[in-house]
């Protein structure tokens, strides 16, 4: 990479316990640059993810963002975190919000926009996310599909350099994944920097830069789209992605 990551880990590790979650994991994520982790659940995945966002603490190693290591300390992180959007398994709206209101809350309450400006960013991030015209409607009256977009909305309404996906079409019907995935295509055709954590092999291999095997806590290998589904190195790589069903590709 010629450019300085915008991620960059070194060594991280995480226990819980005797268990090891992450074991001496190391990679870069380039600006602009698509991301998958792909790998068996529990394979250390989503904890990285956490670990990105100080949701975890990490128990060796470091991580930096944009040069600067994220601290321990939870008031340490909150200016961090404002630079990563992150988008859960499960929608995580606030219930009693409208659509607008959830993508309204941060910048009114954390960056301090004004009401109008902040409704202004959320109509147009819904408008983004094909849906404008459920700014009113309540999570409740909302698909899962629809929750989720307006979840996304809600992450870029505080303009972050990094958004980092966690399974975030797991808890979906198969009709409304694609919605969610061509938002997401979107944003990487944008140049958004993207790390995804992904049980959609398709969406891996039709938008990510580079991806990231996990198993056990750390990478197998990492590659081209092409060269990890096409041609993997390691017969730990070629036994996962042979129990897989690519039905749909």
């Amino acid at each position: 990479m010629s450019a300085a990551p915008v991620i960059d880990y070194r060594a991280v590790r995480k226990q819980y316990g005797s268990f090891v979650a992450l074991n001496d994991v190391s990679m870069q994520v380039a600006r602009g640059e698509v991301v998958c982790l792909i790998g068996p659940s529990g394979s250390g995945k989503s904890t990285l993810l956490r670990c990105t966002n100080g949701l975890e603490t990490i128990d060796g190693g470091e991580i930096r963002l944009d040069g600067e290591k994220l601290p321990a300390a939870e008031a340490g992180m909150r200016h961090l975190r404002r630079r990563m959007g992150m988008v859960f398994q499960s929608f995580e709206l606030f219930p009693h919000r409208t659509a607008l209101a959830n993508v309204m809350m941060g910048p009114r309450t954390v960056l301090r926009l004004s009401e109008r400006e902040a409704r202004q960013r959320a109509e147009a991030l819904l408008d983004k996310v094909g849906l404008a015209d459920k700014s009113g409607s309540w999570p409740s009256n909302l698909s899962g599909g629809q929750q989720q977009r307006v979840a996304i909305a809600r992450a870029l309404a505080m303009e972050p350099e990094v958004m980092l996906f966690d399974e975030p079409t797991s808890a979906l019907d198969p009709e409304t994944i694609g919605e969610v995935l061509n938002v997401m295509k979107r944003l990487a055709d944008e140049g958004m920097t993207m790390v995804v954590v992904t049980h959609e092999m398709s969406f891996a291999r039709r938008v990510a830069d580079r991806v990231v095997v996990f198993e056990r806590g750390a990478i197998v290998e990492q590659g081209s789209p092409q060269q990890i589904f096409e041609n993997p190195h390691t017969d730990r790589t070629r036994a996962f992605l042979g129990h897989l069903t690519w039905a749909g590709d």
